[in-house]
């Protein structure tokens, strides 16, 4: 993928096919090869680099796509194959740093990493099944099957509602779903899943996974937020592995154990 910190701060601005008196609330940063975007009442759409984002606008990945969005905040979001989001919420100030974000995540598998919103107040992703509160850290949610699966990555807070009940972790690596917190992931189950969202790292372009804000930032991988997080893949000591949803998305490989 294109890293984000090569595309100039104009890129923001620009606004590809959008409809008329549309609001742009970001922009798409990469796109393998395409997404597609479907903004209120408006025909389906070819999400290329640099097309605006509309509040409201469904955006979904092939079989074999997968794409970076940037929003106005610095907030960025990774889409990993056959994924489905909708952006239902973005309100922002640059002035304060006011506002609210949240969207919507039918099917599929995504990375959020926080901008200025977040810091200020939970950024919520909301899947069939739950409510995801992000507070300043960086997270990866996934829907399949019916559940919801929230692993905290880095940052400050992560929390999961469901019927009113709520539940948090900060434990890097800590996994939240309907059941409440079920421990930590494994360091395959983080690796090809990482994979699935970012793709293979080109040869001689980077040496492993990584948010690319600070070191290690490997080039053509991983999506850039200037006030993103890092993460340590041997923190996450733990044996927990969802391999469904990997035959969903499509990642194919073998058995990585645990349950």
């Amino acid at each position: 993928m294109r890293p984000l910190f090569r595309l100039a701060p104009a890129v923001l601005a620009i606004a590809l096919a959008l409809p008329a008196n549309a609001q742009q609330i970001g922009t798409v940063a990469s796109s393998e090869p395409t997404l597609r975007g479907t903004p209120p009442g408006a025909a389906t759409r070819t999400l290329a680099l640099g097309t605006g984002l509309i509040a409201d606008e469904t955006v979904a990945s092939s079989a074999s796509g997968r794409g970076q969005l940037l929003f106005l905040d610095q907030t960025t979001l990774s889409l990993a194959p056959n994924t489905t989001i909708v952006l239902d919420r973005f309100v922002y100030d640059p002035a304060s740093g006011a506002g609210q974000i949240g969207l919507s995540l039918t099917q599929g598998a995504l990375r959020f990493i926080g901008g200025t919103l977040s810091r200020q107040q939970e950024a919520v992703i909301t899947t069939p099944t739950a409510a995801i509160g992000i507070r300043g850290s960086t997270a990866l949610v996934l829907h399949h099957n019916g559940r919801t699966y929230a692993i905290f990555v880095a940052g400050r807070r992560m929390c999961i509602i469901v019927d009113g009940t709520r539940t948090c972790t900060s434990r890097q690596g800590g996994v939240l779903s309907e059941d409440g917190y079920l421990g930590a992931v494994s360091p395959e189950f983080l690796s090809r899943l990482l994979v699935l969202i970012d793709g293979l790292p080109r040869p001689g372009t980077g040496t492993g996974p990584g948010t690319g804000v600070n070191t290690p930032n490997p080039s053509e991988r991983g999506p850039v937020s200037t006030i993103g997080e890092e993460f340590d893949p041997q923190i996450f000591e733990d044996d927990f592995t969802i391999d469904t949803i990997f035959e969903f998305l499509g990642s194919g490989g073998g058995d990585t154990g645990g349950g």
